[in-house]
């Protein structure tokens, strides 16, 4: 809002608006990890945190201070903030952590920073040096964060960071959180992924269907309150919400999935035509897409609505994902090859104006002559 906005000082929000542009000029130009890629993770990570932080309509800001106050003290007598209490066990924490709420959405905007356009598997055959710098893991991701966090250390930024973080461990957990965030985008590491359902299974599941978070807190006398361990639920749906806004494009409007859809098939596309990658997209596009709906984004559009927070923002995302996947089975092989046939038609053109260009520049007199 306006008022928020307005409790930035002059000077943090002029330096924010220059680090934006800063890390929206080193986003490259391919057609799908770019920095209107990066806009639209950020506008859907900004909604998900909205639905969290706005379950309640009343203004809590000034009771955040003394809750986190008393549950640092271990204090006896919490009679009075039963209802900060409920919307702080609601959300997990994250409702009163606006540090962790501004780090996903600063993850957001920076995640893809540099992407050439090409998976990790083959920026490890094409810069071994900066692989072995991450012993061969989230190589892309890792030098997104290395990026935007050197831009935010320069001098030109400080009075940002001073308003981001307000002290020395406000700074280190700000990176870690960062870090967390940024890493978790990247969905072809089999043992990041096998990580991330351990710490669902953890956080939700691992006491079984009976089990009532609300009775947990609601029952709890107000000296229990400040012992209930929230940290793992809150790390887990920030991850939750980092990774669905990374895919948004899937559990949004059909025109909308479509669109982005598109714009992946022409990044891999322009990967393979240059030597980049080995196979043609086109290849297996369909079924692939049918393979993803049912073994990530369904599942992830599901454990959103789960956890209990996101409000009809759960059902929204979820109720989409089916849609679209419904939607792509029935126009799928029709929309496939019409990429294929709009990239041909590209190369064709191309061509063609080449040849031309060379018969004009033969057929016309040498300036020199």
């Amino acid at each position: 809002s306006n008022e928020k906005v307005n409790l930035i000082p002059p000077q943090a929000r002029e330096e924010l608006r220059g680090y934006v542009a800063r890390i929206a000029s080193m986003y490259q130009d391919v057609h799908f990890h770019n920095f209107e890629h990066a806009s639209h993770v950020t506008m859907s990570a900004q909604k998900l945190i909205n639905k969290v932080v706005l379950r309640n309509s009343t203004d809590l800001n000034n009771s955040l201070h003394s809750l986190m106050v008393d549950k640092k003290r271990g204090a006896k007598d919490l009679s009075n903030q039963r209802e900060e209490a409920d919307l702080f066990f609601s959300t997990y924490g994250i409702s009163f952590d606006p540090l962790a709420q501004f780090a996903v959405v600063f993850a957001a905007l920076v995640h893809d920073v540099e992407h050439s356009g090409v998976p990790n598997v083959q920026l490890i055959k094409e810069q071994p040096d900066l692989a072995m710098q991450y012993k061969n893991k989230s190589i892309a991701e890792n030098n997104s964060i290395r990026v935007a966090w050197s831009e935010l250390m320069k001098p030109e930024f400080a009075n940002l960071r001073r308003c981001i973080c307000g002290s020395d461990g406000d700074e280190s957990r700000f990176r870690q959180l960062l870090i967390n965030v940024v890493i978790a985008t990247d969905i072809t590491d089999r043992e990041r992924r096998a990580g991330e359902r351990e710490r669902w299974q953890e956080a939700f599941l691992k006491d079984g269907d009976d089990f009532n978070w609300e009775k947990e807190w609601q029952n709890k006398s107000d000296d229990k309150l400040p012992y209930i361990d929230v940290s793992l639920k809150a790390t887990v749906v920030l991850e939750q919400i980092v990774l669905a806004s990374d895919i948004a494009h899937t559990m949004q409007h059909w025109l909308t999935y479509v669109k982005w859809n598109e714009r992946l098939y022409k990044e891999m596309w322009a990967a393979y035509a240059s030597g980049r990658a080995e196979k043609d997209p086109t290849e297996g596009w369909y079924k692939g897409e049918i393979g993803f709906f049912d073994g990530y984004i369904i599942p992830l559009a599901t454990k959103l609505k789960e956890c209990g927070v996101f409000g009809n923002a759960g059902d929204e995302y979820l109720g989409n994902a089916l849609r679209n996947k419904a939607e792509w089975i029935e126009k799928g092989q029709a929309i496939v090859a019409e990429f294929e046939a709009k990239i041909k038609k590209r190369k064709s053109d191309v061509v063609e104006c080449d040849t031309d260009t060379a018969d004009k520049s033969e057929g016309s007199p040498s300036p020199l002559n």
